[in-house]
């Protein structure tokens, strides 16, 4: 299957920061997202055209796996690669990468395309498929 990875940049803020001045377990869910949405946005699919069709993304599973602290004002790149696909579930795998490419974490989502008005798992759209991967269904 031929995927287009996604890469997203972003900087390490305050607003991530826990008590112990690194990042806050929670928050690298909160940069995952927003590689996705950055990722599915970027090849048409955005939060407009999520309301206009109602079909989405339901996030069905994910892991973490933190190998390496961030720190304030480090800027981090996000890699995004498809792991597999079926009919309808879709594993998608974020690399998350420190200044000087080291990793500092590795996340692993499940998901599928979703009717948000029957409220269940459908079979890809052409179009949310291409936002997902990249490529034509």
């Amino acid at each position: 299957m031929d995927f287009q990875e996604h890469v997203y940049s972003t900087l390490i803020r305050e607003r991530h920061l826990d008590t112990f001045g690194h990042v806050n377990n929670a928050q690298y869910l909160m940069l995952f997202e927003e590689a996705r949405w950055e990722m599915i946005t970027s090849r048409g699919y955005g939060l407009k055209q999520i309301h206009a069709t109602r079909i989405g993304t339901v996030v069905l599973e994910c892991s973490v796996r933190f190998k390496r602290e961030l720190h304030l004002r480090e800027e981090i790149r996000i890699v995004t690669r498809l792991e597999s696909a079926s009919k309808k579930i879709v594993k998608l795998k974020h690399e998350l990468l420190k200044p000087n490419g080291e990793l500092a974490a590795e996340a692993f989502f499940t998901m599928g395309c979703f009717d948000l008005h029957a409220r269940k798992l459908i079979v890809p759209t052409e179009e949310w498929w291409k936002a997902i991967t990249g490529t034509k269904l």
